[in-house]
């Protein structure tokens, strides 16, 4: 499928690439060296952008954002992820957030687009992660209210979240179709921050959290009761294919650096961009990366017509993260020892791609949920 990119989505990317270069680039060195962002930097980083008026770039027009579509979001985030540090432009809510009714947009959605507040997603527990049927954190109303207790793990975010969208089992019977979503303001009694989880990758570390008796009102419950499937469906397809739109840019960025380095790079006489061991490693790198962004464009387009892209998503996701997985292996293959020590951001991007390869959903899962749409009932026969 050939892609006819408007010329006018070029030059806007065009722009995210000079910001990347102007200004994350400078801050790699750091990065690489402590393995994190210093938060204020961070921060500061956030509001060059929305000087420059990278904010909200995918709000819906009418909600003061710029509307732009996935297309462009994935390109964006393609970018943007040629830096190791995982950086995004601020005022883009979780998509669970759209789903509120209109006084909870006055109250959480909104102050996210303003830039007033920031939310946390708050799915993952120690025994369930894509089996939405395997929650064990219960919700039980109360009256008005909803006492809530459990546990979440491996949660982004929460330390600058101001407040968390929280899948909970209302009705374990029900499975799947027994789980409800909560907004819960962190301050609340009961929700305790337990610990920080480190972990082998850079700029990511995510946190377990505990509910005791925490009472949330009923107020802020986002949708029907039981009815946060759908819900879950549509936060996790629109998230598995923005990371495997990050892939683009890890691959993109690590073959670059290889090809770089291999024209660079002599050994008895030449370049290692001589031998063929080595181009025949960049070749692959270059086809595979190719058909991933095909895979990713395409779905993107699909959603911006208005189809559903569940399958899509899935597809995209499975083959960008294993292909990101090779790419940087192999980049870091071509720089030798060099390509193991900090001072090149390859490791770092392979140890991230490592990540995609399980964050929402593992490449397993996702074979498993492929499999269910080739052959319907007998995939779970």
């Amino acid at each position: 499928m050939d892609f006819q990119i408007d010329e006018d989505l070029r030059a806007f990317i065009d722009t995210v690439r000079q910001f990347r270069e102007r200004e994350l680039m400078p801050t790699e060195h750091d990065f690489l060296m402590k393995g994190d962002w210093d938060p204020q930097v961070r921060m500061d980083l956030e509001e060059r952008g929305r000087k420059l008026g990278f904010w909200a770039l995918d709000v819906p027009e009418e909600l003061g954002g710029q509307g732009l579509g996935e297309l462009a979001m994935c390109m964006v985030a393609e970018e943007l992820y040629k830096h190791p540090g995982m950086f995004e432009f601020g005022g883009s809510p979780e998509p669970s957030l759209y789903m509120c009714n209109d006084e909870q947009k006055e109250r959480y959605l909104l102050p996210v687009i303003n830039g007033e507040r920031k939310s946390a997603y708050a799915f993952t527990e120690p025994d369930a992660g894509s089996d939405l049927a395997g929650l064990r954190t219960r919700a039980v109303r109360d009256g008005d209210e909803w006492v809530i207790n459990g546990r979440k793990t491996f949660i982004s975010h929460v330390e600058q979240a101001d407040f968390l969208i929280l899948f909970a089992s209302t009705d374990p019977s029900k499975k799947a179709r027994g789980v409800t979503c909560f907004l819960v303001d962190k301050d609340t009694p009961g929700f305790e921050l337990s610990r920080p989880i480190p972990t082998m990758g850079d700029g990511w570390t995510p946190a377990e959290l505990s509910f005791s008796d925490c009472r949330v009102p009923d107020a802020n419950r986002v949708g029907e009761v039981n009815g946060a499937w759908e819900i879950a469906n549509y936060q996790l397809s629109h998230g598995r294919l923005r990371i495997a739109a990050y892939q683009l840019g890890i691959a993109q960025r690590s073959l670059d650096l290889a090809i770089d380095w291999a024209k660079k790079r002599e050994t008895w006489g030449k370049p290692i961009g001589a031998r063929q061991a080595i181009q025949w490693m960049l070749v692959d790198s270059y086809v595979e990366l190719e058909a991933a962004r095909l895979l990713v464009y395409r779905a993107a387009l699909k959603t911006d017509a208005g189809k559903a892209t569940r399958n899509e998503a899935f597809i995209a996701k499975l083959y960008a993260t294993e292909m990101s997985q090779r790419v940087t292996d192999r980049a870091l293959q071509v720089f030798g020892g060099l390509g193991y020590t900090l001072e090149v951001p390859v490791q770092s991007f392979y140890r991230q791609a490592r990540l995609w390869r399980i964050g929402h959903g593992t490449t397993e899962v996702h074979r498993m949920m492929i499999a269910r749409e080739l052959l319907g009932a007998t995939a779970s026969a």
